[in-house]
């Protein structure tokens, strides 16, 4: 007689070796694979593949109550209002601040992205609820967010998911190798969520929550709920970045007030609004706007370091600045300016041949000899121990001058009304300049901020009539709409189209008179949008054209704005791509091409 011996029940074995984790480690080590584990133990997949590192989700809370946070912010219009419900948030006790902040922030993960884009989340949605994907991508279509789709095709009888869980198993996103392990693990995510979890769940894996807030109004309830100075938060945030800083604040005001600035840790750079004329405050400093890089520049004793706009150290690629910055008349300072290429006259040089210089590859001796790099400083944050940032801009200029070489700043100038501002602008594009920044001289540096006492003005250039060859799919408040457009120009004597980018500010009215025509003339579709028959005429302005590869023309327009739907045209009417080229080459013509040789 043959006896069969049955494997012990996975409740057996977990009680054998004394818990879930030694459990499913046991199964991993026996050569099961994780589809195994979860038939055997009846465990969702994110658990299994948590449990199999080592990683045990803490956090016991209901996700399913933090949405409910999420959803009131959602139905409050008002800056205030989100204000208010996110204070309520970050004095609930049930979960530890970091994860609030994160949770608040939306991003869960140290990385820049999860690893996982629209198209893994399409195959995830659809795993999830047993649609196919040309089902999810048609209700993506509808309504323009893959959380409102999550929300309609998704969602587990009843909630059961934690935060922990959530936070974990997004965390787990990025170190996962294989896409298909990315898939189910969202899936799994998805299943184990009622249908508004889900939506949340979609929304911080692909890092916007979608809520109608930014980070300033997080600073500002972190502050509140704290009872910290706002303004304190936010220098923290800005030296330390907003999550280390939000997370920093729970340790109290003194632990805030020892974060100081120090060269060699990058802050976020302040930025500039488009020019409003009734935003400038005059007497203003107006400085030419460069076509170059941002740069900040640490210098303390003999040690050098510059930051791109980003935080990217780039003292390596940029070896003729270095010995600008030791130059400079500071034991140590932070800087801020602009990297810009100059040619054998000092004569600066557009953003594409600076971009011969500093795009990694093997430099020949004629490009260092005929493009050079030089710094323009514009800003001082710090000088000899002491922040500057919030002094008045005046009082920091001061320094700067002390500190930077004249040849080193940026040329600028006092206005003290608009007519002088037009004046000095138009100096500015003579001169072959991008523009203008307008700055007020009793600011402070805001720094990771937008502000209005930084004006950027800039001209537009000519105007290209073309065609509409695909519409692409809204997102949001545009879902169900086509909201942009790829623009071609054609061929001067063959009947060819060349893409030439993408445009979007078309009117809402507008936006929904050329559906029709779309639908009229619709030859496809793919993930994006639908491939449109040659029929729909557009004149688009902007601000400059750049060589692309990733349109057929080899150029692209740099933002493209939207002027007027040319029904009085034909296809055989729209610009040429001969046209483009002539354009791109007027808009260099300060650069004599005899004195800049191809490489």
């Amino acid at each position: 007689m043959v006896r069969i011996v049955r494997p012990p029940s996975f409740e057996a074995m977990r009680e054998e070796l004394g818990g879930t984790v030694r459990a499913i480690r046991y199964l991993v080590e026996a050569g099961y694979t994780t589809d195994q584990i979860v038939r055997r133990s009846g465990l969702p997949y994110h658990l299994v593949e948590l449990y199999k590192r080592g990683i045990v989700p803490a956090n016991r809370y209901p996700f399913r109550e933090v949405t409910r946070y999420y959803d009131r912010i959602a139905t409050v219009r008002s800056k205030r209002g989100k204000k208010t419900v996110l204070v309520r948030f970050f004095k609930n006790p049930n979960i530890d601040f970091a994860t609030k902040v994160r949770l608040a922030l939306g991003r869960i993960v140290e990385e820049r992205t999860t690893g996982v884009g629209p198209a893994v989340v399409e195959r995830a949605i659809a795993f999830a609820s047993g649609r196919g994907e040309g089902q999810v991508r048609r209700v993506f279509i509808d309504y323009g967010d893959y959380g409102e789709v999550a929300y309609l095709l998704c969602g587990a009888a009843s909630p059961r998911i934690t935060v922990g869980e959530v936070c974990e198993a997004i965390r787990l996103l990025p170190k996962l190798r294989r896409i298909d392990e990315r898939v189910m693990v969202v899936s799994s995510l998805l299943r184990s969520s009622v249908n508004v979890e889900a939506r949340y769940v979609v929304h911080l894996i692909l890092q916007d929550l979608k809520l109608g807030f930014h980070e300033a109004t997080v600073i500002d309830a972190v502050s509140e709920a704290l009872g910290l100075p706002p303004e304190l938060v936010r220098q923290v945030c800005a030296i330390k970045g907003i999550s280390d800083g939000l997370t920093l604040a729970v340790d109290g005001r003194a632990v805030l007030e020892g974060v100081k600035l120090r060269p060699g840790e990058f802050i976020r750079p302040q930025l500039a609004h488009l020019y409003e004329p009734d935003k400038v405050a005059f007497p203003c400093r107006v400085e030419w706007k460069y076509d170059g890089s941002r740069l900040q520049l640490h210098k303390w004793g003999e040690t050098v370091v510059f930051f791109s706009r980003r935080g990217i150290e780039k003292s390596k690629t940029l070896p003729e600045v270095m010995p600008i910055i030791k130059g400079f008349n500071a034991q140590s300072c932070i800087v801020d300016s602009e990297v810009v290429a100059l040619d054998r006259k000092g004569r600066p040089l557009s953003f594409q041949y600076m971009l011969k210089r500093t795009v990694p590859r093997e430099l020949k001796e004629e490009v260092f000899r005929e493009i050079r790099l030089s710094i323009k400083a514009f800003d001082i944050l710090y000088l000899n121990g002491e922040s500057l940032m919030d002094k008045p801009l005046r009082e920091r200029l001061r320094f700067l001058g002390m500190v930077v070489p004249d040849e080193y700043q940026a040329t600028a100038a006092i206005c003290g009304d608009e007519l002088e501002l037009m004046d000095f602008y138009q100096e500015a594009l003579r001169q072959g300049l991008e523009g203008i920044i307008v700055k007020d001289l009793g600011s402070v540096y805001e720094a990771g901020r937008r502000t209005y006492t930084w004006l950027k003005l800039k001209p537009e250039r000519d105007t290209v009539d073309c065609v509409v060859v695909k519409a692409l799919y809204g997102k949001g408040r545009r879902a169900g709409l086509y909201s942009s457009f790829e623009l071609a120009v054609r061929h001067p004597t063959e009947r060819k189209l060349f893409t030439i980018g993408r445009v979007a500010n078309l009117p809402e009215g507008l936006l929904a008179s050329i559906a029709s025509q779309i639908d009229r003339l619709k030859t496809g579709e793919d993930r994006e949008g639908a491939f449109v028959r040659p029929g729909i005429v557009l004149e688009v302005t902007y601000q400059e054209i750049e060589r692309a590869k990733e349109y057929t023309s080899g150029y692209a327009l740099r933002v493209p704005k939207f002027v007027r739907l040319r029904d009085d045209k034909t296809v055989e009417e729209i610009d040429t791509v001969k046209k483009i080229e002539r354009l791109y080459e007027l808009q260099y013509e300060r650069f004599p091409a005899k004195e800049l040789p191809e490489f």
